[in-house]
């Protein structure tokens, strides 16, 4: 349920029209609102791949197609 949350609320922000991704955010005079959010697209995507490798390895991946 957190995960769901967290990537709600990133959605939020880089969807925010009043937000301009290439100001930098408040704890940083260097990183932007757009980098940090890559950063978490990135980070989030390893760790998907990291979850397929290990599905994999133990035979759960593809997964079965009655799964939700």
């Amino acid at each position: 349920a957190q995960v769901q949350s967290d990537q709600a609320a990133l959605c939020d922000l880089v969807t925010d029209e009043t937000l301009d991704l290439y100001d930098t955010v408040p704890s940083s005079d260097e990183h932007t609102y757009l980098r940090e959010a890559m950063l978490v697209a990135d980070h989030n995507a390893y760790h998907i791949g990291q979850i397929v490798t290990v599905r994999r390895d133990l035979g759960l991946w593809p997964p079965s197609a009655d799964a939700e």
